[in-house]
């Protein structure tokens, strides 16, 4: 009897480990990508939603939009988009404190000659300086992960009803553009954004 018990144990303890270690969440509206100036002046792209993009829970879907006219959805800087220097991705839920389990990776920004100027595929372990601007930074919401045989970037926070929304926001900083420049100018309507990602629900 000891040993069914020992035995019994285990499965629930390994069983328990996997799910804490496989954490889920709801499925949200849409994903997004934005931009913000060192002082927060912002712009955001179109969601997956108004871009009729794969959203399917469970599985990795493909973010790419063209930073353009038709690819805005939100424009805070009446299309001069100048001294941009914080990427952002974003997520939107119908209600707050929903919790969100997001996946990314091989996140690529490029400027308008196709240059790379921002690339995170996160396999050296670490998070790229992630911060979480929806309230307080905190490490707990979100983390460098083992998913599907490489390392991800994992978001998993409830979403907050702030700034007019109810979701979640992470950002990185993006390089300078150069010495005299920090700040990049992506008023010329050909910068290009594209990432992997991956909700996970539970089933």
């Amino acid at each position: 009897m000891k040993k069914i018990l020992l035995a019994c144990s285990m499965v629930l303890a390994m069983a328990f480990g996997a799910f804490a270690d496989d954490p889920k969440g709801e499925l949200p509206l849409m994903v997004q990508c934005g931009f913000y100036t060192s002082n927060y002046q912002c712009f955001y792209c179109k969601g997956t939603d108004d871009l009729g993009l794969k959203f399917t829970p469970n599985e990795w879907n493909t973010y790419t939009v063209t930073v353009n006219k038709d690819g805005i959805t939100y424009d805070g800087m009446g299309g001069k988009h100048k001294n941009m220097s914080i990427f952002r991705i974003k997520s939107n839920t119908k209600k707050s404190s929903t919790p969100l389990v997001i996946y990314i990776d091989n996140v690529v920004v490029k400027d308008a000659k196709g240059n790379v100027i921002l690339k995170l595929d996160f396999e050296d372990g670490k998070d790229g300086g992630c911060y979480f601007s929806q309230g307080k930074p905190n490490p707990n919401n979100g983390k460098v992960v083992d998913k599907d045989g490489s390392k991800r970037f994992m978001i998993d926070m409830k979403s907050q009803n702030l700034y007019g929304y109810n979701g979640v926001e992470v950002q990185w900083l993006l390089p300078p553009c150069s010495k005299k420049e920090p700040g990049w100018d992506m008023t010329s309507g050909k910068f290009t954004v594209t990432y992997d990602y991956y909700i996970a629900v539970a089933e």
